[in-house]
Order: C-alpha cells, then sequence, then structure tokens
C-alpha cells in the first residue's frame, strides 16, 4: 500500500493542481495562513495537505499525505473510479517531483520473525547494499514478557530506509490488548526520498503493480544467506528469503480506504469534553434549566468548524472535481 506521499510542484496556482491533480474542491478544504517546510499557506481536509508558497519563492506547492492522509485519500480515488496510478500520472503531468514515497507490505503469514532477522544480521548472514543496520525492542517488566522488535536498515538522512517490525505488537500496544488477540503481523515499510521516490514513481505507472515494485525495492537491497565454508559472496540465499521473495506477491499491500474524516476532533470531544457536557445536561435536568442547549445555540462556528461540518454532511461525489 501507499503509505506516505510527499510531492512538490514548481507552480504557484493552487486551483490548477487542487482540481487537475488532487481532485478535490476547495469549498470542502480549510485554509490555514501557516504551512511546513518553509510554505507560507495550507489547504487541507483533514489528513490531505496542499501547502503553497509565497509567489517571489520558488517551492511553489506541495502535496503531502501521511498514513491516515493517503487511506482518506484513495476514498477520493474510488470515488472517482482511478487508482493511486492514476494519481501518480496526473502528478507526473504537472511536472511533479516526488521527495518521499512510503510504501508498505503487510504480512500475516509471517515467513519469518523479526528478531530472527535480527540474529542473521549479527551473524553477518545478509548481502546488504547499506552500510548501517540499527535496531530497537522492548521488555515489559510487569508482565516479564518481550515487545515487539523493529529491524532498520539504512539511514534515516539516506534516499532509502526499509523498515521491518512487529506490527502486532504495536497494534497490542495502542489498544491495550493481548498480542495473542492480535495474531500474527509482521510490517515491511520502504521509504524512498528525492530520486529513489521519483524513480519508484515511475516504475509503479510502468508497471502498474505495487506488489512488483515493492518486491523489486527489497530485493536489490536485502538478500538473506546461509553461512559455509566459501566466500560470503557465493552463499547460497536462505530458502525462508527465497520463499518471501516468491510469494511477496501475494502479501497485503491493500487496505480499506478511510472514508470517516476529522476523527481526531470527534475523538478528543468524547475523551475530553463528555463528562464535563454530561454535569451541565445532569445540572440542567435538576434545576430545570437549559444551559447546555442555550450553550450550544450562542455557540458561533469558526470557519475551520464550518468546514469540518461540511465535509461531515457531504456525499463524497459531491467533493471531488
Amino acid at each position: 500500500m501507499i503509505d506516505y506521499i510527499r510531492v512538490s510542484f514548481k507552480t504557484h496556482d493552487v486551483d490548477k493542481i487542487l482540481e487537475n491533480v488532487v481532485h478535490l474542491k476547495k469549498d470542502y478544504m480549510q485554509e490555514k495562513d501557516s504551512g511546513f517546510y518553509g510554505y507560507v499557506g495550507t489547504f487541507q481536509l483533514d489528513h490531505i495537505k496542499v501547502f503553497y508558497s509565497r509567489p517571489d519563492d520558488d517551492r511553489g506547492i506541495l502535496v503531502e499525505m501521511a498514513g491516515q492522509g493517503c487511506r482518506q485519500f484513495e476514498t477520493f480515488l474510488k470515488t472517482r473510479k482511478k487508482t493511486w496510478q492514476d494519481f501518480f500520472q496526473e502528478c507526473m503531468n504537472y511536472n511533479g517531483s516526488f521527495t518521499r514515497l512510503d510504501l508498505a507490505l503487510d504480512d500475516t503469514k509471517t515467513y519469518f520473525s523479526v528478531p530472527f532477522l535480527l540474529e542473521k544480521v549479527k551473524r553477518g548472514e545478509v548481502v546488504t547494499r547499506f552500510r548501517k543496520t540499527d535496531y530497537n525492542g522492548s521488555f515489559n517488566i510487569e508482565k516479564e514478557t518481550e515487545g515487539g522488535t523493529t529491524l532498520y536498515f539504512g539511514s534515516k538522512k539516506s534516499d532509502a530506509y526499509l523498515c521491518f517490525y512487529e506490527k502486532n505488537y504495536e497494534q497490542a500496544q495502542k489498544y491495550d490488548r493481548d498480542v495473542e488477540d492480535i495474531g500474527e503481523w509482521n510490517r515491511y515499510e520502504l521509504r524512498l526520498k528525492d530520486d529513489r521516490a521519483q524513480v519508484a514513481a515511475e516504475k509503479l505507472i510502468e508497471h502498474q503493480d505495487l506488489r512488483y515494485v515493492s518486491l523489486s525495492i527489497v530485493h536489490n537491497y536485502l538478500r538473506f544467506v546461509d553461512r559455509d565454508k566459501n566466500l560470503k559472496e557465493s552463499w547460497k540465499t536462505s530458502a525462508f528469503w527465497k520463499t518471501f521473495l516468491g510469494d511477496v506477491g501475494k502479501l497485503q499491500l491493500y487496505q480499506k480506504p478511510q472514508e470517516d474524516f476529522y476523527e481526531k476532533t470527534l475523538n478528543w470531544l468524547i475523551r475530553s469534553c463528555s463528562p464535563s457536557i454530561k454535569m451541565v445536561h445532569e445540572y440542567d435536568m435538576a434545576s430545570d434549566e437549559q444551559q447546555l442547549s442555550d450553550m450550544i445555540i450562542d455557540a458561533e462556528l469558526a470557519d475551520k468548524h464550518q468546514k469540518m461540518l461540511d465535509v461531515y454532511l457531504a456525499k463524497k461525489e459531491d467533493m471531488v472535481c
């Protein structure tokens, strides 16, 4: 699946990019007079962000979507009966430059454990183009159990960076569940920047196959081997790695599009404000007053709240262009 995108355009025509590349109507987007990475303003629909720069700044426009933004954008792609490849092609049509592109594979068959890979690395039983490998893990003192292990290949500053981790442990911690309830689940992430990201986007257009491109990248950078008496260059590829590479096309690159927007705001309201709202409601019921309803009636919606309400109430078909 596509897990992160950052693509820039050498233009200051925000309307052109919104209408012909992002295909979202500006009416449903919040405009902020601030941005990141040196950009001065933002058009934003929840986790989908379009930054713009000053007219004399050659940064132009930047489209950015992290994980949730990608899932939300897939909802609009589905609505328009389009694919990620269509989006990449439209980016190229408008001379877009991909500066970040992350791909991810979800493995619930688990061809190997991440700690097992780590031991192979420590024994020098890996052939790789990377010069650096890092890892981290955790241990629950109270339960006396191991936590998840994460294995990194490459440097975070490099143009290519691979991350293999035990997603089941992450989910168990996030939702306060036993890892056994989650089941086996590894995630393999490929984080590409600048030229590597651009080439990957071009390959995705060319091959129309996320699995093939992801497999090619992993195969290009990593090969786990079995030690023998010969020189390392001639060590044979480990059977588990051959099986993984052979079956990787079957691994899940798709996640269900996220059709709910601004969940973070709603969740914050539920967690932080519900007790106070209930307290005022209980007081009104006991005292025969209507402070809560008066508060709601008297409240004025800011522009961002009105935009959020518009998105909540709109049909997806009405939001795209």
